[in-house]
C-alpha cells in the first residue's frame, strides 16, 4: 500500500454504487474529527451509479461493469483530483483490477474487500471450529474474491459458505429497518443455512457496504433461529484506518468541508433514509445529503 499524502491539506475521494458506502464517508469523518492527521480535509462521496433504474449488478457480463466503473473512475478523478479514492463498496472493489484505471492511475485507490478478508481471517484463525457466512451481491460472490483469499491465507474452503442477496442493497437504502428488507434477510439467511450442519461456532460476515445499515434486523434473523452467532463482522469501519499509517497525528479540530456528488438524481425515499440514519451521528453529513450535487455529466 503507498504511503500516504503528508502536508496539511488532503482530498478524500470515497465512491460506492449507491449509497452504502456513506457507512464508510461517516467512519472516516469520526475519525478524524476525534484526531486528524490534517488540518484541512476535503470529504467527497461521490456515487458511482449510472443510472437510476439499473445498477451494476444488473448488467448481464463482467465486461459491461467493469467499462463503466472504468468511465466513472477517470470522470471522478478528472473532476476532483483527489489525493486518494476509497471504493467503499465489494462490488466494485471487485471489478477494479480489471479497469484500464487501475493500470493507469497515480492516485492511491482502496478497495474495501481486502479488509473485509483480514477481519474474517482474524476471526476464523483463532477460532478452529468457526465457519463463516459471507453475505454480499452477485457480482462479489460470483468472483469468489473473499474465498480465494481466505484460502490462500490458510483457511479451509469448507469453512467459507458465502450467499448472493439479489435486490437487498436496493431495500436497505429506501428502508433499513422496513419489512421488507427483514423479509429478504430471512429468505437469504434462511436459504444458506440449510447448507451448513453446524452453526454452533458461526459468524455472519456482511460483504456489502449497505448491509450494516440493517445491522438488527441481522441480530433479529439470527435470533429468531436460536442461533448464537460467534459475532458479526463489517469492515466498513476498518477502511479509514489507512488515513492514520506512517503519519504523527497533529491537530484534534480539522477543517472538514463534504460534498455528496451524484450522477443520477438520488430518489426521495433513499435521500431521507439516509438523512435520518446520519442525523443524530453526524448532522453535517445528514446536511450534505439533503444538500447534494446533482451532476449529470460527473462520468
Amino acid at each position: 500500500m503507498s504511503t500516504m499524502k503528508t502536508g496539511n491539506d488532503i482530498k478524500i475521494l470515497v465512491t460506492d454504487s449507491g449509497l452504502g458506502g456513506l457507512s464508510v464517508l461517516n467512519d472516516i469523518l469520526k475519525k478524524l474529527k476525534c484526531e486528524s492527521p490534517y488540518e484541512n480535509v476535503e470529504l467527497i462521496f461521490a456515487d458511482a451509479l449510472f443510472d437510476a433504474n439499473s445498477g451494476y449488478n444488473k448488467l448481464s457480463t463482467l465486461q459491461e461493469k467493469v467499462d463503466i466503473f472504468n468511465v466513472a473512475l477517470f470522470g471522478m478523478e478528472k473532476f476532483f483530483k483527489p489525493d486518494i479514492i476509497f471504493i467503499a463498496c465489494n462490488t466494485l472493489s471487485v471489478l477494479y483490477e480489471h479497469t484500464h484505471f487501475s493500470k493507469e492511475t497515480k492516485t492511491q485507490v482502496v478497495g474495501i474487500v481486502n479488509f473485509g478478508v483480514d477481519l474474517i481471517f482474524s476471526k476464523l484463525s483463532k477460532t478452529s471450529d468457526a465457519n463463516v457466512i459471507i453475505f454480499a451481491t452477485e457480482t462479489t460472490v460470483n468472483s469468489s474474491a473473499h474465498k480465494q483469499e481466505l484460502v490462500k491465507k490458510g483457511i479451509l474452503e469448507e469453512r467459507i459458505f458465502t450467499k448472493a442477496c439479489p435486490q437487498l442493497q436496493s431495500f436497505i437504502e429506501r428502508n433499513p429497518n422496513g419489512l421488507e428488507t427483514k423479509m429478504l434477510i430471512e429468505k437469504y439467511s434462511t436459504e444458506i443455512l440449510k447448507e451448513i450442519s453446524n452453526t454452533a461456532n458461526l459468524f455472519i460476515s456482511l460483504n456489502c457496504t449497505h448491509y450494516g445499515y440493517s445491522l438488527n434486523l441481522w441480530e433479529d434473523v439470527f435470533e429468531s433461529k436460536r442461533i448464537k452467532l460467534r459475532g458479526i463482522l463489517d469492515p466498513n469501519n476498518q477502511m479509514a484506518t489507512v488515513l492514520f499509517s506512517d503519519k504523527i497525528l497533529k491537530t484534534k479540530k480539522p477543517n472538514i468541508n463534504i460534498q455528496i456528488v451524484s450522477k443520477v438524481e438520488m430518489a426521495n425515499d433513499n435521500k431521507n433514509a439516509m438523512i435520518q440514519l446520519f442525523k443524530i451521528e453526524a448532522p453535517e453529513l445528514s446536511e450534505a445529503i439533503e444538500n447534494y450535487i446533482f451532476k449529470p455529466d460527473l462520468f
